[in-house]
């Protein structure tokens, strides 16, 4: 039996991306850098392994994070949309913009992250883990990231 597909659109179509099977984790992240770059009070975003990707759009790449994180932002040259980025520090991993899937049957979110930057009117998620910075997991994945390019 074929596996679920969610694709991700920008506002106008022009770039998309399909994905395979389930998100590995949905995230809803509170930092600052995230309100200011999505003009929202946090971002959701999806993580999907590298080769759940059935087929993708680019559009242009731009990489100015203010905590360095290794993130290159993939927009629509035509409507701004953000849509997807490759993490650099996680090769295999892409993450999405879970709004630009529209679609109201994608998973929730299953953490929140960065949350002492959380505005105070915006509710928790009964049953969602919540960090005040990176989950260990992430802190675990990227000192392992670092050990295999000191290794190289």
């Amino acid at each position: 039996m074929k596996e679920k597909q969610y694709t991700a659109s920008c506002c106008c179509g022009e770039m998309a991306i399909t994905f395979e099977g389930e998100p590995l984790r949905v995230f809803r992240c509170h930092c600052k850098y995230c309100q200011r770059r999505t003009g929202s009070v946090f971002q959701v975003s999806a993580w999907f392994k590298r080769e759940q990707v059935v087929c993708k759009t680019d559009g242009k790449v731009f990489n100015e994070s203010e905590n360095n994180a290794g993130v290159d932002y993939s927009f629509c040259t035509r409507c701004g949309s953000t849509v997807h980025w490759p993490l650099s520090i996680f090769p295999d991993v892409y993450a999405v913009a879970v709004g630009c899937f529209a679609d109201k049957t994608f998973p929730k979110p299953d953490i929140d992250i960065h949350e002492q930057h959380r505005h105070p009117w915006v509710p928790l998620i009964d049953g969602v883990e919540s960090y005040k910075e990176w989950p260990p997991f992430v802190h675990d994945l990227v000192a392992s990231a670092n050990t295999a390019k000191d290794e190289m």
